[in-house]
């Protein structure tokens, strides 16, 4: 098993709403949807190649004064099940990269406004993958 940090600036709150329909006039609830579904599509994309155990988080942390992260971690069923044979999580990142995700909701970075999908490579993503330790 790997274990492995998530780090975005896209608001991904798990709030567990799953449905608003019957309260669209609401807008917490329907801001809180959306919240919610950022976070399952964080965790659909890592579901296309493993089953994420032990999920920590989200949670909220910042970096200098105004510089709002969401952050969690997950382990895989199995080792080096996102390994491109150069980088250890090379084919999470490349699954990722380009998945249209929710702005508008408590981000800091106007940025994100831009570019309102994962960006996992390059000089400056929005989402970073760390593998935080092996076992």
């Amino acid at each position: 098993m790997q274990k492995i940090k998530v780090s975005t600036l896209f608001d991904c709150t798990k709030t567990g709403v799953r449905t608003y329909r019957i309260h669209s006039h609401d807008q917490e609830v329907v801001f809180k949807r959306n919240q919610q579904r950022n976070w399952e599509t964080l965790i659909q994309c890592l579901s296309l190649r493993c089953q994420p155990l032990n999920i920590v988080g989200p949670f909220t942390f910042s970096e200098g004064e105004n510089e709002l992260f969401w952050q969690f971690t997950f382990e895989t069923d199995r080792d080096d099940i996102f390994s491109n044979g150069v980088d250890q999580l090379g084919l999470l990142k490349e699954d990722c990269n380009g998945v249209p995700m929710i702005i508008g909701l408590t981000e800091t970075r106007k940025e994100l406004f831009l570019t309102p999908y994962l960006i996992t490579a390059g000089d400056h993503p929005n989402t970073i993958f760390e593998l935080v330790e092996t076992k």
